[in-house]
């Protein structure tokens, strides 16, 4: 996972967090940071104003499910 790629995070089932419409949120990453002893680190950022307040920041790589462009467009794996 890199800067600027896009990721969901993990929520309950290890499915993506989703919103109170049932939609997936993408979120961005801005920043990797790797700490000794703790892994990697992302900053993640995301236009949905209360997931942004809630769970923008930084998260372990084991929080986040990887996603593409396409799959962007076209809404989580089921």
């Amino acid at each position: 996972m890199k800067v600027g790629g896009y990721v969901w995070l993990r929520g309950h089932g290890n499915k993506p967090l989703r919103d109170t419409h049932g939609e997936a949120i993408a979120f961005r990453i801005d920043a990797t940071k790797a700490l000794a002893g703790h892994g990697t680190w992302y900053e993640l950022r995301t236009a949905h104003r209360a997931a942004q307040d809630i769970f923008g920041g930084w998260h372990t790589g084991l929080a986040l499910i990887p996603i593409t462009l396409p799959e962007l467009a076209e809404g989580p794996r089921q």
